[in-house]
């Protein structure tokens, strides 16, 4: 009679642990925010994304100037001189016979320099002929402008993976966590029922030490765990440049499915909208562009300029406006344009075959990214299987310990064991996400049709 009430009692022990076990996010108190959200914090406050985008400003302001470059210069330059003890000739008095009487002149002193003399000539100045310098100038600000809007959008793409990553593994530790908190609950009722069966002498004192200790063990692991969690919590909280022990929750419900499209269709995606191919193809035309500059000495630099003087009051010179027009033509270096020229060829050359190579790494970092997403997939489905498996096992040892034809030890082992598949299908799920987020990243855009 005891033991049927004592077997009526662990069934509905059991029950009610099955039907009531508390939900990890009930107890946390964290703000719940999605992954677009943190995203799109991460994008806005994120320093050194923001550091990046200063890159493209300074580009901008480079461009301008270069552009002004072509545009008349407005010059004015000036001098003073005090002089403390000018030179002076003295001129005696002259005399004439005339036949009319003598004339006379007065005695006379004639100043060679003023004491104080100043002068300020304005010029306006503009090149009429460099050779292509100037456009090649203003062509490769414009290059580099470009070249750093591709280097942001390559620090942007690797922010929102990083971004990803960080909440992917917040999600995996809250899972984890809460797993563990329902593997106590579990191991907690399960010693009570062992600790009723030994109060009558059913089970022996060995198999309820035995669940003790590894009721212990789970709890010093969900410690573990929560730990975890906070960690994984900071690191999030880092990238979206927040205080670190800002509470906060991941929420995901993924869908998972295999990839709609071939290798072939994400590897032509990639090779055309990947940030850092847009780099290297910028190098190879900054690369020609500073072969048609360093060309450009070869022929002569001509400007005109239009210039006036305006001079002191004291001085012994006129007010005066000039125009020149200046050609500098240099004809012989010692070969040194020639080399200048050979060495931009050869950096041209150089960007040319790092721009093949990288395209080539592209490639491969694509399928590799493609296979594992593919392989991830397929791990998912094998463990879900296993989880019902695991499930029916431990059904089937509660059952069979309420019986006592099974010890706690096959009931732990049970639990454990579905602990461990239940663990190893959160993992395979962001292992999935996370795969998913690199081949995104490796193509170089969204894959709307894939992600979840």
């Amino acid at each position: 009679m005891k033991r049927g009430i004592v077997s009526l009692a662990i069934t509905v022990c059991f029950f009610i642990i099955a039907w009531n076990t508390p939900a990890f996010a009930k107890n946390t108190g964290s703000a719940v925010l999605t992954l677009q959200e943190c995203i799109q914090i991460g994008l806005k406050r994120n320093l050194n994304l923001q550091a990046v985008h200063l890159s493209i400003e300074k580009a901008k302001y480079l461009e301008k100037a270069a552009h002004a470059d072509f545009f008349p210069k407005l010059k004015v330059n000036g001098s003073y001189r005090w002089i403390d003890n000018p030179v002076t000739i003295d001129i005696p008095a002259i005399s004439i016979q005339t036949p009319i009487g003598p004339l006379t002149s007065p005695p006379t002193t004639v100043t060679k320099a003023a004491r104080n003399s100043g002068i300020m000539t304005t010029s306006i100045v503009q090149p009429l002929f460099t050779g292509g310098a100037l456009t090649e100038r203003y062509h490769l600000s414009k290059l580099q402008e470009k070249s750093e809007e591709s280097i942001y959008e390559n620090a942007r793409q690797a922010l929102i993976e990083a971004i990803k990553d960080a909440y992917f593994g917040l999600f995996k530790a809250q899972k984890i966590q809460f797993l563990m908190i329902k593997f106590v609950n579990q191991l907690a009722d399960h010693l009570k029922i062992a600790k009723a069966f030994l109060d009558e002498n059913i089970i022996p004192m060995n198999d309820y030490l035995q669940t003790k200790v590894t009721l212990s063990n789970a709890r010093l692991n969900l410690i573990k765990a929560k730990n975890a969690r906070k960690i994984a919590q900071s690191g999030l909280n880092l990238l979206l440049n927040r205080d670190l022990n800002t509470p906060v929750q991941a929420e995901l419900s993924p869908r998972v499915r295999p990839l709609a499209k071939s290798l072939a269709y994400y590897q032509n995606i990639a090779l055309a909208s990947r940030p850092d191919l847009k780099v290297a193809e910028t190098k190879v035309r900054q690369a020609r562009a500073l072969v048609r500059l360093a060309k450009s000495r070869y022929y002569p630099q001509v400007a005109m300029s239009v210039n006036y003087r305006d001079l002191s009051d004291e001085s012994l010179e006129n007010d005066s406006a000039s125009v020149f027009v200046t050609a500098n033509w240099s004809i012989f270096e010692w070969n040194k344009r020639k080399w200048e020229v050979d060495a931009k060829k050869a950096q041209l050359e150089q960007a040319v075959l790092l721009e093949s190579q990288l395209k080539q790494l592209v490639l491969q970092e694509v399928k590799t990214a493609y296979l594992n997403v593919k392989e991830s997939y397929r791990r998912i489905q094998t463990i879900q299987d296993a989880v019902t498996q695991a499930k029916e096992n431990l059904r089937i040892n509660n059952v069979r310990y309420q019986e006592q034809v099974a010890t706690s030890t096959d009931v732990i082992d049970a639990q454990t064991l579905l602990l461990k598949t239940q663990v190893n299908l959160t993992v395979a799920r962001i292992d999935y996400l996370s795969a998913l987020a690199r081949l995104e990243k490796a193509v170089g855009k969204p894959i709307t049709e894939d992600m979840m």
